[in-house]
């Protein structure tokens, strides 16, 4: 059984944007906020391109299966692990992690910049391309590097 997406003309538009922006920049990021679809666009783009999709529960996942260790640390490793073996990353709800690091102060907002900024390295040396999705906040290593696409929510 084959399962079928269907998107808005505006959340059509924003996959189109993000697979342009594939061909000119290693990483984007796709930022709008909740219920806009981030998640059916990502799951879009990867039946086009391929790659992996990492999404909230495969990172809750790993944290229950390693323990305590920084969510920080848990979010790299995951990262690390997939860019090692796909093409292409499609890290969905980033937010989860921006939120907690911020939740924990300026220590923790550095340990997720420091981390970003290793897996945009390693992706760049592995020829790798990047997706991650947000709510609001896109750390700067990703505003420095990433090419952004917004979806629009319902009111505009």
């Amino acid at each position: 059984m084959k399962l079928e997406i269907v998107l808005t003309s505006v959340q059509q538009e924003a996959a189109n944007s993000l697979l342009e922006n594939l061909a000119v920049s290693p990483v984007a990021v796709l930022r709008g906020a909740a219920g806009t679809g981030k998640t059916t666009i990502l799951k879009t783009v990867q039946a086009i391109r391929g790659g992996v999709f990492l999404g909230g529960q495969q990172l809750i996942d790993v944290r229950q299966a390693q323990g305590p260790a920084a969510i920080e640390e848990i979010f790299f490793r995951m990262i690390e692990d997939a860019i090692q073996g796909h093409d292409l990353v499609l890290v969905d709800d980033l937010s989860l992690v921006t939120n907690a690091a911020v939740g924990g102060g300026d220590g923790r907002v550095h340990l997720l910049d420091a981390a970003l900024t290793a897996i945009l390295a390693e992706a760049r040396v592995l020829n790798r391309k990047l997706i991650f999705a947000v709510e609001q906040e896109i750390p700067w290593p990703l505003q420095r590097r990433a090419q952004i696409v917004r979806v629009a929510g319902l009111d505009g």
